[in-house]
C-alpha cells in the first residue's frame, strides 16, 4: 500500500494519457485513508461511477455524502473545464432534487481543485486549491480542504446533540479549526495581537483567580467561540454568511449590523486578532461557510451556552468554576422576580452566556405583545430594561448574541425597528476597586494607557484618558449609539488630512452646546490614537467601562437582579483579592467567627455587593447559590439578612422561601445548589428561614426547557435542618438501599396482552401479542398504531408498576416484551438470534426513534437502563420490598417472585430476609408514616403527587432479629399479607378501588390498629 505522501503526489501529478478511472480510484483511496474520519455510512458511500438514475445513463465519477466529484485528466486543456462544469451542474442539480438535500460539487484533475455549489440552476465556484508540492504540504492541504467541504448538510437544527457532534471539541471540525488558529497565532508578529491576549488574560485572572492559567490552548478556544458566535449572530438575522461579499472583516467587526443600526452585538474586541495575521481572513470565511449549515434563525434555548460547553472541556470548566444554568431553572428563576410591569428594569450582573437574559427577554416580549406595543416601543423599552454584565470577555460576546437570538428575526426585520444597542457589558460587577476618578462631577475619564493595563488582580484595566461630558451618559441607549458611531468614524481616519466630521453626530444625538468642545477634543484624540496604531478597541472599552459604574448611581438603579453568581472559592482567589474579600465581607457582616476558608466562596458576597450597588430599595433579587448557603455556618451572616456597611449604611433583605434543588437528577451542578430570593428592604429585614421548597425528580437531561422539565419535577415543603447531610445521617439508613425501577416507557411499545394466534397457534415456545393500550397515553404515543407480533415466550416478562401494588399485596403483574436473557440485557447481535424478538424489537426501536423527544436517548434500551435501573434488578432477589412513588397514600408490598421486573413508578430494595421485608412493608403502609411524609409531597391539579425518598427522612430503624418489637411487627405484617392475598380483587375496578378493599379488610380484622401501635413503638416519631 502506498504511503499517503506518495498517494498525494500521484494524485497531483499530471501524467499525459493517464486514464481518468485511475485518478478516480486514487481520489477514492485518499478519501478513505487520509484521516477524514468519515462515518461508517459515509465510508460505505464513497462510490465510483454511480449511476445518476435518469434517462441519460450518466455516471458520477466519485460521490461521498453530499459531495459529488467530477474528475478530468487535465483542466488546462481547451474547453475541458467549461464542459465539465456543465456536467457537474447536472449531477448536483439531480442529486439535490432527488435527495431533497443540498449537494455541492468538486471539479478536479488532481492538481487543481474547485468547489461549486448550486445557486438556483447555476453552479458557482466558491473555493479552489492547487497542489504544488512538497507532498507533505499537499497532503495536509488537501485533507483540510476536503474536510471543510464534507460538512455540507444544510438546515441542521441547532439542538445540543448536533452542536456537540458537529462543533464540539471532539469533532474533526473543531480540531482542524483549533490547529489552524494555533498556526496563525504562532505566525503572528503583531504587537496588537499580543496586547489583546494580555488584556484577555487580565480579565480572566480577575474572574477566576489563581485557577486561571494564561494558556494558549484556552485563548485559541475562546477565539474560536467568539468568532463562531459573531457569525451565528449574522446568520440568525438572515445574512448569508457563506456569501463572499460579506467579508471576514465585516463579519468579525460587525459592519453589517452597523449598517442596519444594530450596535453592541459584534464589535472590535480581544478576538479580532485573527484579521491581523496572514491567512486569518480565509479562516473566518471557511468557518462562516461551515456554520451556515445550521438553522440559527429560530432557537428556543440558550444555544451558545451549549456551544461553549461543547468546546471547553468539563475538567476545564470545573477548574474555573464555570457552571452554566439549565434553561428550565433559569426560566423559573426569572419568573420569580420579573413582573408584568413593562417599566421594570432587570440586571443580570454575572450573565455568562445570557441564559437568564434570554428568558427575561422572552417574558418581556410576551407582555409587550399583550400590551400592543409597537416594534419601536418594544425594542427601545427592552434594550433599556434588560441588562447584562460579566467580567468574562467570551461570555459577554455569547450573551450579546443570545440577546439577539431571544429578540428573534421577526422584530429585528420589522421595517419600523429603531436603532438599538445590545446592553450587555464587559465589566467587574463587584467593583473591587471602585474608580472614583472615572465618573467625575462634570466629565467621564476613560484611560487609554498606563500602569493599569498591568494585572493587579482587582480587575483594573485602564490608564490615561478619553474624556466625555458627564451629561451625555444619562441616556444609556443614546450614549451607546453615539460611541459606536464615533468609533466607526475613527476607523476611517488614516492620519492624513482633516478629521472625519463629528457635527452630524452632535446634531443627531442632541449634544448640548456646552459639551461640544470636550466631545470634539476627545474625538480628535481618538483619531490620533487610530493614526498611531493605538486604537485598541477604545469604543469597546468606553461602553463597557462606563455602564456598570453608571448603574450604581441612585437614579439608574434597577428593579430586579437575577443570575448565577461566581462560586469562586476563597483559596483560589489572588492574595490581594482575598484581602479585599475579607475586608469588604467583614464590613457587611458576612464574616462571623473564623474565616473558614475551605467552606467559603464568592457567591454570598457577590449577591450582597450587587444588591448594594445596583438594586433599588424594595427591588427583587433571585440568585442560584451553593446549597450550603441555606444551612452552613460560614453563610450565617448572609442568612441573617442584615448586612450593615460602613460604605452603604444599612443593607438588609427580606428573604423569601428558598428552593432546595438537591433532589433534581441529573445533578445541575457538581455541588448541590439552591435558589435564594428576596427583596432589598433596609426597613423590613427578614432572615432566611430554614423552611424550604424541595425540588425533586428525574429529568430526561439537564439541558431541557421548563416545558420539558415540568412534568418530571415535584416541589414539596421541607426544612433544610432535616435535609442537610448531617441530618440525613440521623434519618433512615434504608434511604440508600432503595432505588427506583426501570424506565419502561412508552408503555404501548413494551407492555403487551395476548393476541389471537389463529387456527394453528403460535408454535412451540412462542406467543402472539399486541400492544397494551391505555387512556393515560400522551402525544405522540397515543396517536401511534399498536404493534402485533409473535415473540418467543422467554422474552415476555412479568412487570410490577404502581398500579399492581396494593397494601401488603402484589397484584397480578402486567406483561412486557424485554430483551433480557440469562439475567443480562441483550445487545443488538444477541437479539438477532431470535427471529420473533428481533422482528418485534425492530418495530419498537423504529417507533421510538421516530417519535422520541429530542432530549431523549437515541437507544431505547439505554433509556430503560438509565442509571442501571434495569440491570441492577438482574438477577432479582427472592425478597424485595416495593412501594408506590406517588398517590394520596403509600402502598407497599413484598415481592417474592424473582422473575418480576420493577417499573420506575415503584421504589424497591432487597430485603435480607422475609422477616425484614414484612417489617418494612408494615412501616411503609402505616398511617403514622404517611402523616409525616404527606406534607412533603408536591400538590398537583389532582392532589398530592410523588413521595420519592421523603419517606426516609423519618428515622426508620434497621430491622433487628433481636428486637422483640421488630419481630412482632414482622409477624403481624405477615398476617396482613395473608389476609390481603385472600381479598377478592375486581379487574373491572380501578387499582385505587382495589387498594381500598384491602385496607377495609385489614381494618375489619383489626390488623391495621395492631400495626399502627407497633409502628409508633418502633419508629421514633415526634410527640404530637
Amino acid at each position: 500500500m502506498r504511503d499517503l505522501k506518495d498517494l498525494t503526489a500521484d494524485i497531483a501529478r499530471r501524467v499525459p494519457g493517464r486514464p481518468e478511472a485511475e485518478l478516480q480510484a486514487d481520489i477514492r483511496e485518499f478519501l478513505l485513508r487520509s484521516g477524514l474520519n468519515l462515518s461508517d455510512t459515509q465510508v460505505l458511500d464513497v462510490n465510483m461511477e454511480t449511476q445518476l438514475g435518469d434517462a441519460t445513463r450518466r455516471r458520477i465519477d466519485v460521490e461521498v455524502g453530499n459531495l459529488v466529484i467530477e474528475v478530468k485528466r487535465d483542466l488546462l486543456q481547451a474547453g475541458v473545464r467549461e464542459e465539465a462544469i456543465e456536467q457537474l451542474a447536472g449531477y448536483v442539480a439531480s442529486r439535490t432534487q432527488k435527495m431533497k438535500s443540498r449537494y455541492v460539487g468538486v471539479l478536479t484533475d488532481g492538481r487543481l481543485w474547485s468547489l461549486f455549489y448550486l445557486d438556483g440552476e447555476e453552479l458557482e465556484e466558491i473555493a479552489n486549491l492547487e497542489l504544488v508540492g512538497p507532498p507533505e504540504g499537499d497532503l495536509e492541504n488537501l485533507r483540510v480542504w476536503l474536510e471543510t467541504i464534507l460538512a455540507t448538510v444544510r438546515d441542521i437544527a441547532p439542538v445540543p446533540e448536533e452542536i456537540h457532534r458537529r462543533l464540539g471539541a471532539s469533532s474533526n471540525s473543531h480540531k482542524l479549526d483549533h490547529a489552524t488558529l494555533a498556526s496563525l497565532l504562532h505566525a503572528s508578529q503583531s504587537p496588537d495581537v499580543e496586547l489583546k491576549r494580555q488584556l484577555w488574560a487580565t480579565l480572566l485572572r480577575t474572574a477566576f483567580g489563581a485557577n486561571f492559567v494564561d494558556d494558549e490552548r484556552l485563548f485559541i478556544d475562546h477565539t474560536l467561540l467568539v468568532l463562531s458566535a459573531e457569525i451565528i449572530a449574522h446568520a440568525a438575522l438572515g445574512f448569508d454568511v457563506s456569501d463572499p461579499s460579506l467579508t471576514p472583516e465585516a463579519l468579525v467587526r460587525g459592519d453589517a449590523f452597523a449598517d442596519t443600526l444594530i450596535y453592541g452585538v459584534v464589535e472590535q474586541d480581544f478576538f479580532d486578532w485573527v484579521l491581523d495575521v496572514e491567512g486569518g481572513r480565509s479562516f473566518v470565511a471557511s468557518l462562516a461557510r461551515r456554520l451556515w449549515r445550521f438553522d440559527w434563525a429560530s432557537v428556543e434555548h440558550d444555544v451558545l451556552k451549549v456551544l461553549y460547553e461543547s468546546v471547553i472541556q468539563p475538567e476545564e470548566r470545573r477548574k474555573l468554576g464555570e457552571y452554566y444554568t439549565p434553561d428550565w431553572l433559569a426560566d423559573r428563576t426569572v419568573e420569580k422576580v420579573q413582573g408584568e410591569n413593562l417599566e421594570q428594569r432587570l440586571l443580570d450582573p454575572s450573565c455568562g452566556s445570557g441564559t437568564f437574559l434570554f428568558h427575561a427577554i422572552k417574558n418581556y416580549l410576551a407582555h409587550a405583545t399583550e400590551a400592543g406595543l409597537s416594534c419601536e416601543d418594544t425594542l427601545s423599552g427592552l434594550t433599556s430594561r434588560i441588562i447584562g454584565i460579566d467580567v468574562h470577555p467570551v461570555a459577554v460576546t455569547l450573551a450579546r448574541v443570545t440577546y439577539l437570538l431571544a429578540i428573534g428575526s421577526g422584530l429585528l426585520n420589522d421595517d419600523e425597528r429603531p436603532a438599538i444597542a445590545i446592553p450587555v457589558y464587559l465589566g467587574d460587577s463587584v467593583q473591587w476597586d471602585q474608580r472614583t476618578d472615572i465618573l467625575g462631577s462634570d466629565k467621564v475619564n476613560v484611560p487609554t494607557a498606563g500602569d493599569d493595563l498591568v494585572d493587579t488582580g482587582q480587575g483594573a484595566l485602564f490608564g490615561d484618558a478619553l474624556e466625555f461630558p458627564r451629561s451625555i451618559i444619562a441616556d444609556a441607549r443614546s450614549f451607546d449609539l453615539l460611541v459606536n458611531e464615533m468609533a466607526e468614524r475613527v476607523q476611517k481616519y488614516d492620519g492624513k488630512g482633516d478629521y472625519p466630521r463629528l457635527a452630524p453626530l452632535i446634531r443627531k444625538y442632541g449634544v448640548h452646546e456646552a459639551d461640544v468642545e470636550m466631545l470634539t477634543a476627545t474625538f480628535h484624540t481618538w483619531c490620533q490614537l487610530q493614526a498611531r496604531g493605538r486604537n485598541h478597541i477604545w469604543g469597546y472599552y468606553v461602553r463597557n467601562l462606563i455602564r456598570p459604574l453608571w448603574l450604581t448611581e441612585p437614579a439608574n438603579k434597577v428593579d430586579a437582579l437575577v443570575g448565577n453568581p461566581p462560586w469562586l472559592r476563597y483559596n483560589n482567589m489572588h492574595s490581594n483579592m482575598q484581602q479585599r474579600y475579607k475586608e469588604m465581607s467583614k464590613d457587611r457582616g458576612l464574616l462571623q467567627g473564623g474565616l473558614g476558608a475551605s467552606a467559603r466562596d464568592l457567591s454570598s458576597f457577590f449577591v450582597v455587593r450587587c444588591v448594594e450597588l445596583y438594586l433599588e430599595e424594595e427591588g427583587r433579587f433571585a440568585f442560584l447559590m451553593p446549597r450550603a448557603a441555606l444551612s452552613r455556618k460560614p453563610y450565617s451572616g448572609f442568612r441573617s439578612g442584615r448586612w450593615a456597611s460602613s460604605q452603604a449604611g444599612l443593607l438588609a433583605a427580606r428573604f423569601d422561601t428558598a428552593w432546595d434543588l438537591d433532589g433534581v437528577v441529573p445533578n445541575i451542578f457538581p455541588v448541590p445548589a439552591a435558589m435564594v430570593s428576596g427583596t432589598y428592604s433596609p426597613n423590613r429585614p427578614r432572615r432566611l428561614s430554614s423552611e424550604v421548597l424541595v425540588w425533586s425528580g428525574r429529568l430526561p437531561a439537564v439541558a431541557v426547557s421548563w416545558k420539558d422539565a415540568e412534568d418530571h419535577l415535584s416541589i414539596t415543603p421541607g426544612d433544610i435542618s432535616s435535609t442537610t447531610q448531617g441530618d440525613l445521617d440521623s434519618g433512615s439508613k434504608y434511604r440508600t438501599r432503595f432505588r427506583d425501577g426501570a424506565i419502561l416507557y412508552p408503555r404501548y411499545l413494551l407492555f403487551v396482552e395476548d393476541a389471537p394466534s389463529g387456527p394453528f397457534g403460535a408454535g412451540k415456545g412462542r406467543k402472539k401479542v399486541h400492544s397494551r393500550r391505555s387512556v393515560q397515553e400522551k402525544e405522540p404515543w397515543k396517536l401511534q398504531p399498536s404493534l402485533t407480533g409473535t415473540v418467543e415466550r422467554r422474552f415476555v416478562f412479568k412487570v410490577h408498576l404502581g398500579e399492581t401494588i396494593a397494601p401488603f399485596r402484589a397484584l397480578e403483574p402486567l406483561a412486557a416484551v424485554l430483551p433480557l436473557r440469562n439475567d443480562k440485557i441483550m445487545d443488538r447481535t444477541q437479539i438477532e438470534d431470535y427471529a420473533g424478538l428481533n422482528t418485534w424489537w425492530e418495530e419498537v426501536e423504529a417507533a421510538w426513534k421516530a417519535n422520541r423527544a429530542k432530549t431523549e436517548l437515541n437507544d431505547l434500551v439505554d433509556r430503560m437502563d438509565y442509571h442501571k435501573q434495569l440491570s441492577s434488578q438482574l438477577p432479582a432477589p427472592s425478597n424485595r420490598v416495593v412501594y408506590s412513588k406517588a398517590g394520596n397514600s403509600l402502598s407497599a408490598a413484598r415481592v417474592s417472585d424473582s422473575e418480576c421486573i420493577i417499573d420506575h413508578k415503584l421504589y424497591w430494595a432487597a430485603a435480607s430476609s422475609a422477616e425484614e421485608a414484612h417489617y418494612l412493608v408494615a412501616i411503609l403502609n402505616s398511617q403514622a408514616l404517611l402523616e409525616r411524609v404527606a406534607p412533603l409531597q408536591s400538590k398537583g391539579l389532582f392532589g398530592p403527587r410523588d413521595f420519592d425518598k421523603n419517606v426516609f427522612r423519618v428515622a426508620i430503624p434497621i430491622f433487628s432479629p433481636l428486637d422483640e418489637d421488630h419481630i412482632e411487627l414482622a409477624r403481624v405484617s405477615a398476617e396482613a399479607e395473608e389476609l390481603a392475598f385472600h381479598v377478592e380483587i375486581n379487574d373491572k375496578l380501578t387499582f385505587q378501588a382495589n387498594r381500598r378493599k384491602v385496607r377495609e379488610a385489614l381494618t375489619e380484622a383489626g390488623l391495621d390498629e395492631q400495626i399502627e401501635n407497633l409502628v409508633r413503638r418502633v419508629v421514633p416519631f415526634p410527640a404530637t
